[in-house]
């Protein structure tokens, strides 16, 4: 089955904040990319890895397809330290970046 981002964060999900680091293991951090077909992304944030203890702030997400190539994406590591310093600037979960919607926290019965 799948559900796209705006329909996990719109019923299965709810605004945390939007400060990164209020974010614990499992939560979502949400962005909105405008001319997109598929606007809405997620980022899993993960926490402290068991692999790579030095860091305590990691989060996964997958690419999505690339359609100028045709492959179909890949799953990424990456910190929080490393996103807020990220080149395209709309990749940043920091508040003053309007494409990033916040920490959302999964509602799980």
């Amino acid at each position: 089955e799948f559900a796209d981002a705006r329909t996990i964060l719109r019923l299965n999900a709810s605004l945390v904040s939007r400060d990164a680091a209020a974010a614990r293991p499992g939560d979502l951090l949400a962005f909105q990319q405008a001319g997109q077909r598929l606007p809405e992304h997620l980022m899993v944030f993960l926490g402290r890895s068991a692999f790579e203890a030095d860091r305590s702030d990691w989060v996964v997400y997958h690419t999505g397809p690339d359609t100028l190539t045709g492959t179909p994406g890949e799953m990424r590591k990456a910190s929080l330290a490393d996103l807020r310093q990220h080149p395209a600037p709309r990749w940043r979960p920091v508040t003053g970046n309007p494409a990033f919607l916040g920490v959302y926290r999964l509602r799980i019965p």
